[in-house]
């Protein structure tokens, strides 16, 4: 009797360990890149930026409750469309470090479009285009641009992904 209340208790300790694991397991970071479904991404001109410059700041939310998965680096292939048409623009990235960021639920990421504010404005884009921070095989995504926000130069700068 003593034996099998033993093996009952050590059993239900065991089950009970196994589904503290497995909670905390779907807590830990992701290393499954995220793709475009994961991930919902808005663009807004950024209050804070250096002298010199002004920034346009792409937030990464999960697209739901589940979502967990990392972005790393910056974002690629920038364009960025105006009256259905490319503008001739050429994002390149800041060289600042690069760390990877596990997106969730409640915990954004961000990176930065960057230009010059003395350059001359080349146009108010409509979208940009590009691929997500997600390492070298990044998801395509497009996202609607500031009404009336112009980019200027012909030149920008983007940052890495960021918490």
């Amino acid at each position: 009797m003593k034996r099998t209340a033993t093996a009952l208790i050590v059993g239900g300790l065991a089950a009970g360990g196994l589904v503290l694991a497995a909670g905390a397991a779907n807590a830990m970071p992701s290393d499954t890149p995220c793709g475009a479904s994961d991930v919902r991404v808005s663009v807004a001109p950024d209050p804070s930026h250096a002298a010199g410059h002004e920034a346009y700041v792409l937030t990464y939310t999960a697209a739901s409750p589940t979502t967990n998965c990392k972005l790393e680096g910056a974002p690629t292939a920038l364009t960025f469309i105006a009256g259905g048409q490319r503008l001739p623009v050429t994002a390149t990235p800041d060289g600042s470090e690069s760390v990877p960021v596990n997106l969730r639920d409640g915990h954004p990421a961000v990176s930065r479009i960057v230009q010059r504010s003395a350059a001359t404005p080349s146009a108010v884009p409509s979208f940009v285009t590009f691929d997500l921070p997600t390492g070298p095989y990044g998801q395509p995504v497009s996202v609607e641009w500031p009404a009336g926000a112009p980019l200027k130069g012909g030149t920008v700068q983007v940052t890495p992904v960021s918490n």
